[in-house]
């Protein structure tokens, strides 16, 4: 269920990982409310991906991934989901926001300061961290304002995104091979008023009483238009 109801009051449910492309094609993001949507295919082996960097990264200092960060470690307790406590998006409605978060740091500082990394296999660009803001911001926002389940950390200064890209084979023998990966850390910077913002448009179309208009630079839209030009349905 996509929302559900407190005392009569709608709570909207937003999942992190949806942020930052929600507003892609808004029918899609409409009928998704609805519970129609096509199933997305995520390959199992990015997942695999994830847990190996994570095992090698949790025996490690944080400073590994960038010398610019204090010293640190991944707090390696904090594993499965999490949620915010009830937020107020720009019109005063109601929302929590669920997920599940990559990788939690625990800065060697005084006070003590936390951040939140993401892992992510793809190619490098430092164009990246725009594609990732309104996810790792949520993040903090889910720590800073917790339900009761989840761990409340109130100084989360460092969000980034720590890129994985293969580049070489270097060695293959008896059934096992060396991959080299080039490594980029980039560094992001709170913007919860886009995350706000960004929450505010996404109920307005859940909201929404027709469906927006057919979209025909996403796939799914133009799919199903030509579908209807056809007369297939």
């Amino acid at each position: 269920s996509l929302e559900i109801n407190m005392n009569q009051e709608t709570v909207f449910k937003v999942a992190p990982s949806g942020l930052d492309y929600a507003l892609k094609c808004k029918r899609c993001l409409w009928l998704s409310h609805r519970g129609i949507k096509l199933d997305a295919f995520f390959p199992p082996i990015f997942n695999s991906f994830d847990l190996i960097q994570k095992k090698f990264l949790i025996t490690q200092s944080v400073k590994l991934m960038s010398k610019d960060l204090p010293d640190g470690r991944i707090m390696t307790e904090l594993s499965g989901f999490i949620g915010s406590s009830t937020l107020k998006d720009k019109k005063g409605r109601s929302f929590v926001i669920n997920g599940k978060t990559d990788v939690v740091v625990e800065f060697k500082t005084n006070p003590k300061k936390y951040g939140i990394i993401d892992l992510k296999t793809t190619s490098i660009s430092p164009s990246k961290i725009q594609n990732y803001k309104l996810q790792l911001e949520s993040y903090a926002t889910i720590f800073e304002n917790p339900n009761p389940k989840t761990p409340k950390f109130s100084n989360i200064e460092e969000l980034g995104l720590y890129l994985f890209e293969p580049k070489e084979i270097t060695k293959i023998s008896e059934g096992s091979c060396n991959m080299k990966f080039e490594t980029l850390y980039l560094k992001g910077s709170r913007c919860h008023d886009d995350l706000i913002k960004r929450v505010t448009d996404i109920i307005d179309i859940y909201l929404m009483e027709e469906p927006p208009e057919y979209n025909l630079a996403c796939a799914s839209c133009k799919f199903v238009t030509s579908l209807k030009k056809e007369k297939y349905i």
